[in-house]
């Protein structure tokens, strides 16, 4: 039971900073979130598929989510989006690493996968909090990108 308990409650913070960084942050804090929340619900619906220990869903919505994060780490001038760029990238190098070498143990791919994976939206939320103690006004729509 407290197995369940600690996974609701990741899941919980990594919802809550993640629309926290949606509620308070800019343009590039909006649209990291949409991709943010897009890799979950495929984690969440797909998740499920496992093929030779692999997570196949999981393994492309980390893969889109990393190019994603790279994209806008070099479009936007955010410090927390090269952080969680390269997080993204090290979850990727975890799939690739079990994909390459399958006698890791299962509780290691998934340590190796979850660090990482919940730097991520701490780093989201900390960049959008940062934002907002700047006195940057929240986001009033999705018009057009602009480079900050």
């Amino acid at each position: 039971m407290s197995g369940w308990v600690s996974i609701l409650a990741l899941w919980g913070l990594c919802l809550g900073l993640t629309g926290l960084c949606w509620r308070l942050g800019g343009e590039p804090e909006r649209r990291a979130p949409a991709m943010l929340f897009a890799a979950y619900a495929v984690s969440i619906l797909l998740g499920w598929v496992r093929i030779e220990g692999l997570k196949p869903a999981v393994v492309v919505a980390d893969v889109l989510l990393a190019i994603g994060l790279v994209w806008l780490a070099i479009a936007c001038r955010r410090w927390w989006l090269l952080v969680a760029a390269a997080n993204a990238v090290l979850v990727v190098i975890a799939h690739a690493t079990v994909f390459l070498e399958p006698s890791i143990h299962q509780r290691a791919y998934i340590a190796y996968r979850m660090v990482p994976g919940l730097v991520i939206p701490l780093s989201a939320g900390l960049g959008a909090w940062e934002r907002w103690l700047a006195g940057e006004p929240a986001c009033a729509g999705w018009l057009r990108m602009r480079a900050a």
